[in-house]
């Protein structure tokens, strides 16, 4: 009886420390949870709190990369959710800016409704939370080089002005190119110049104001906003070279009261989304390229680092995983890029941002890198589409009378006429992009004639709900970039074209790309070509095409064609954040083996393929066109000129002809 009463005593003893420690365990736990919380909700300031966020490994790298390897000064002041771990990405730039979920456009605890720790293996909480977008991070690209080659002395211009020098935030500065006399007739037709500052955070031109063609004098005017130094670099630029004039590149030091650059950032928050915006003329635009220094937090820069500032808007930024997302939703969403080599660089620069790096590292060896034809790449519901459309050279006011046509040939090919080259262009409108294969959701169109478009405008069907972006000063007219007469030749046709139909918006291609037209293919120089992109590998390949003009326009067709309503709206709209889709790359194409001639194929012969990644190009891979030869009475003139196009040099030869001469045209099938 005695053991008994022992063993059970001995056994209640057992259960009192059992549930001794226990209370103890779950205390700890309450006061472990309690204590966590002020290391979520403000800024870190401890180290033993610091210790216990876990950063993502490519978070790290970055950090490294920037801070110089220093990784407890990278986390110092830098606000950082739990939950975003298992997003495996950084929740801010690197600028070490203090940010709480407001400002940085995340969803708070209280709105998210899942457990303020769990651990990273378990990610099922995303499928019921809020979904967020995290911006670009990594290191900013910072100066726009400008080698030894265009650094020869110009020894017939002079430059002078008070703003080559000095100049004060918010008062306009002067400056003026002088021509020497003996150069009268290049001034007037064949020069242009450049005034283009070039500053760690902040990118801006000098407008022409003014032409004294007397004195042989331009004169140039700027107003700075931002204070700082300056390479402030003059420009005497024609097809066949480009100089410094004498003193460029000037050290130019803008004076003025200190930028407080998170001020600066929040007021970039507080504007619109500009997709929200009526868009109706080009000023909305108006603004400056500026570093993520000084830009809003809120939608995020270009993977550069770079973005366009507006001044009555800002431009929401898509990243990689947000293109994650619309790839998964329900909605097929299609962005059409029609215009030439110099626009495929917007086209490309959407499947740059939509790829991974392990789909894309042969992209600049696949059919899409120069395609003179018809290129389509969808992943789930993503799609975008290039086609070749370079309806500026199709002559349309130089047809004597109603039965005769303006041929242009190309050797002995046919390349343009208003029953062919612009009749195919029209057929392309009716017979495929408006049809039920395709009818995309937002179009960039290049504009150089007002006829054309009026004429394109009529084929396309009032049901339709899209929106076509018509770009104008991308390049238009020789030197708009550098007159006043090519700069207002833009903005009438801007405003000319935009009377045609409510769906028609302006893109101002002066203001997105003049302060990167040092960064072209051609870089520095600026006439040699107008590829605003070129290839790179940047970022251990997660950049492969390197173009912020054409990033910049691809993001501003993201935002229309995702995000009318703004991109914070559209995020939320989504229930579930599984981004995990089947990553198969859709590839359809009709290209031709050279541009020799440029032609548009009303309906396009796709050959289709899926893949995992891009491929590179192969010889059955494209296809020669079957288009129509020149007459052979045209033949028989004397060509006009020749021209240089990127498969070779031809012979240009421009007949009039009848609309119906079977006669040629039974001798062009002959031949």
């Amino acid at each position: 009886m005695a053991h008994n009463v022992g063993l059970i005593r001995s056994k209640q003893k057992s259960f009192k420390y059992i549930s001794v420690l226990l209370l103890g365990i779950l205390t700890a736990c309450i006061g472990y949870l309690f204590w966590i919380e002020p290391c979520q909700m403000n800024t870190v300031n401890s180290f033993s709190c610091k210790n216990r966020f876990v950063i993502p490994d490519y978070t790290k790298r970055e950090y490294l990369r920037e801070f110089g390897g220093n990784i407890a000064e990278a986390y110092k002041e830098v606000y950082v959710p739990a939950y975003v771990s298992y997003e495996n990405q950084a929740v801010y730039n690197i600028n070490g800016s203090n940010a709480s979920a407001v400002d940085i456009n995340l969803p708070t605890q209280d709105e998210l409704h899942h457990p303020t720790s769990v651990s990273s293996e378990d990610s099922s909480f995303l499928n019921h939370s809020r979904c967020s977008s995290v911006p670009n991070t990594g290191p900013i690209r910072r100066t726009v080089q400008i080698t030894n080659k265009t650094r020869s002395k110009n020894k017939y211009c002079t430059v002078f002005g008070d703003g080559l020098l000095r100049a004060t935030v918010g008062k306009p500065a002067n400056i003026t190119v002088k021509a020497h006399i003996s150069k009268r007739k290049e001034l007037l037709k064949k020069f242009f110049f450049s005034v283009l500052a070039v500053g760690e955070k902040h990118i801006f031109y000098a407008s022409a104001s003014g032409v004294d063609v007397n004195s042989l004098e331009v004169n140039y005017t700027y107003i700075p906003e931002f204070p700082g130094k300056y390479d402030l670099f003059v420009e005497a630029i024609s097809r066949k070279s480009q100089t410094q004039l004498p003193g460029s590149p000037f050290k130019l030091v803008v004076d003025g009261p200190s930028i407080n650059e998170e001020e600066r950032r929040k007021k970039a928050d507080q504007l619109p989304s500009c997709q929200t915006l009526p868009q109706t003329d080009l000023s909305w635009l108006e603004g400056h390229w500026v570093t993520r220094d000084l830009a809003g937090g809120m939608r995020g820069t270009l993977r550069s680092g770079w973005v366009l500032q507006p001044n009555r808007c800002s431009i929401d930024i898509f990243t990689k995983d947000d293109l994650k997302l619309a790839a998964s939703s329900p909605t097929l969403k299609t962005i059409l890029v029609l215009g030439r080599s110099t626009e495929r660089g917007v086209f490309l620069s959407l499947v740059d941002i939509l790829l991974e790096r392990q789909e894309k590292v042969n992209m600049a060896r696949s059919m899409l890198w120069k395609c003179w034809g018809f290129m389509e790449v969808r992943l789930g519901n993503l799609r975008f589409i290039y086609q070749d459309f370079r309806i500026e050279v199709a002559s349309m006011g130089k047809v004597k009378d109603k039965d005769h046509v303006n041929i242009t040939c190309h050797n002995e090919k046919k390349v343009s006429s208003n029953n062919d080259f612009f009749g195919d262009a029209i057929g392309f409108f009716k017979e495929t992009l408006f049809t039920d294969r395709f009818l995309p959701d937002v179009i960039l169109l290049i504009v150089t004639n007002s006829m054309q478009i009026k004429l394109l405008a009529k084929t396309i069907p009032v049901s339709w709900k899209g929106i076509i972006y018509t770009m104008n000063g991308f390049k238009s007219q020789e030197g708009s970039f550098y007159t006043i007469d090519g700069r207002q030749a833009d903005l009438r046709l801007a405003k000319e074209i935009l009377t045609f139909d409510k769906r028609f918006r302006a893109l101002d291609g002066f203001a997105l790309a003049t302060p990167w037209r040092h960064a072209t293919e051609s870089a520095p120089r600026i006439m040699s070509s107008f590829h605003w992109h070129r290839t790179c590998n940047e970022r251990d390949g997660e950049i492969r095409v390197c173009g912020d003009a054409t990033e910049m326009v691809a993001q501003i067709l993201l935002g229309k064609a995702l995000a009318p309503k703004g991109k914070n709206a559209w995020v939320s709209s989504f229930g579930k954040c599984d981004r995990n889709i089947e990553r198969e790359i859709s590839l359809c194409h009709d290209c031709p083996k050279r541009l020799l001639p440029w032609h548009i194929k009303r309906v396009p012969n796709l050959k289709c393929s899926t893949s995992t990644s891009l491929l590179p190009i192969g010889g059955n891979d494209i296809q020669a066109w079957d288009g129509s030869l020149c007459p052979s009475e045209c033949m028989k003139t004397t060509p006009v000129g020749t021209e240089d196009v990127q498969s070779g040099s031809v012979d240009i030869r421009i007949c009039t002809v009848l609309k119906n001469d079977e006669v040629n045209r039974n001798n062009s099938t002959k031949k």
